[in-house]
């Protein structure tokens, strides 16, 4: 493995890492207003989410399988088939993260942003963001334009410099949860097309 194939592939990981989450409380009925939308999806806790990504840089492309898993104690990320060789694992806890790959050995800091700050310094990437716009809702902070589709959902967001598009939606009861969704910043860009949710599921 290249060492820009191997960055990106930690670049990759880190986009899609953060560590909030907890146990989850369903809302009364479904959400018919914006207001009422972001009061449900708070109660939504832990989740996990499987399907597709891809990635394009000015360098390179690269697309594989995700399953990640979002706790309140930190996440499970795992990619398959995306990066020329076996799998990357990526962890965050209370003690730190960590990152193995087929073949090598692990990498280790006190902090998922931490590794993917060593690894690309002049790339910058939503770490903290992207588990709040994965369930079709703002992160914490300013919010450059917020555009609503018909039934009250994120259609266009944004936010940190990022512009995230929302494709698709799908009833995952008593939510609607986005399953395509695309996040752009100059010349890097994110798809995600989600096969399956499953809010409340276990660590791995």
């Amino acid at each position: 493995m290249s060492v820009r194939r191997a960055c990106t592939a930690l670049a990759l990981l880190m986009l899609l890492a953060g560590c909030a989450g907890r146990g989850p409380t369903v809302p009364p009925g479904p959400a018919t207003a914006w207001s009422d939308r972001l009061v449900a999806l708070e109660r939504i806790g832990d989740w996990r989410l499987t399907g597709r990504l891809a990635l394009r840089t000015a360098q390179e492309s690269v697309s594989g399988s995700i399953q990640w898993w979002q706790g309140t104690g930190g996440f499970d990320l795992r990619v398959h088939g995306a990066f020329g060789r076996g799998a990357l694992h990526l962890t965050e806890n209370s003690a730190g993260a960590r990152l193995e790959r087929a073949g090598e050995p692990p990498i280790e800091a006190a902090s998922a942003a931490v590794l993917l700050a060593d690894a690309l310094p002049q790339t910058p990437l939503p770490v903290d963001s992207l588990r709040y716009w994965v369930l079709g809702r703002p992160a914490p902070g300013p919010v450059d334009t917020l555009q609503l589709d018909g039934a009250n959902r994120l259609n266009v967001l944004r936010q940190d410099g990022w512009e995230i598009e929302y494709a698709e939606y799908r009833p995952v009861p008593p939510w609607s949860l986005p399953v395509k969704l695309k996040a752009r910043r100059g010349d890097v860009e994110l798809r995600l097309a989600i096969s399956d949710w499953a809010p409340g599921a276990d660590a791995p």
